[in-house]
């Protein structure tokens, strides 16, 4: 007789046996709720006590270059909202940047809270910018959501006053947005938009962006800090963003 059966023990190969696709699929469940949210305080860790710099100097300008800048014109860089700056959502299991409190039902109203994720590096893409245009928010969504996101964006700094909502898109079925609301001078307002039906009224006036559906490791913002920056000295935007057409 095998001494393991005489002792009542199951032998090692048998256990193996039990660790099922529920066990599994609960593990790496956990184990990717860990990642994230390890992945969420590294990155929020990391802006806070590593400032911009690290990422793109903003360094003066030339006396020539500030020359140039006068000459141009101070540009106007709209700016979309969901997919573009933030990610939100109901129900989420990362944790969120901050929470914001929506009304729904109508008449019965009744409140949901909505997670809502930042872009990696969005506040110091924000503050820079900032520094080389006016900034304008345009997103499809609700005024009473949209205003709550972006006063967190803008953290006081005054630098997101100017916004347009839902109801000022295009009365068609994609909610296209109408620079022209901004200003006459399309030479000086370009769009950053994940969706390209937000801006196929003006295809020229477009820089485009990947969605962000949550990734901690999103860098995108950055990637378009070098591009900014020289844009500004172009006279007309569209002779350089048109070219992708």
């Amino acid at each position: 007789m095998d001494s393991t059966a005489a002792s009542g023990l199951r032998p090692v190969s048998n256990l193996r046996t039990r660790v099922g696709p529920t066990t599994i699929l609960f593990t790496g469940r956990l184990s990717n709720w860990f990642r994230r949210l390890i992945a969420h305080l590294v990155t929020w860790i990391y802006d806070y006590f590593c400032p911009g710099p690290r990422w793109y100097r903003d360094v003066p300008l030339s006396p020539i270059s500030n020359g140039r800048l006068k000459a141009v014109g101070r540009k106007t860089l709209v700016l979309d909202l969901d997919e573009t700056l933030i990610h939100s959502g109901a129900v989420s299991q990362a944790v969120p940047d901050f929470i914001v409190n929506v009304n729904i039902g109508g008449g019965t109203a009744k409140t949901i809270p909505i997670r809502v994720f930042k872009r990696p590096h969005v506040d110091f893409f924000l503050g820079l910018v900032s520094k080389w245009y006016d900034l304008v928010i345009y997103t499809a969504s609700l005024e009473h959501y949209a205003d709550q996101v972006v006063d967190h964006l803008d953290g006081g700094r005054g630098m997101l006053s100017h916004r347009l909502y839902r109801q000022h898109c295009c009365p068609d079925r994609h909610l296209s947005k109408d620079l022209k609301r901004i200003g006459k001078d399309m030479g000086s307002i370009f769009i950053l938009d994940n969706q390209p039906k937000a801006y196929v009224h003006f295809p020229e006036n477009a820089l485009p962006i990947k969605s962000f559906l949550y990734d901690p490791e999103d860098t995108e913002l950055l990637k378009l800090l070098p591009f900014l920056d020289a844009l500004r000295f172009t006279k007309d935007v569209r002779s350089v963003l048109g070219r992708r057409y």
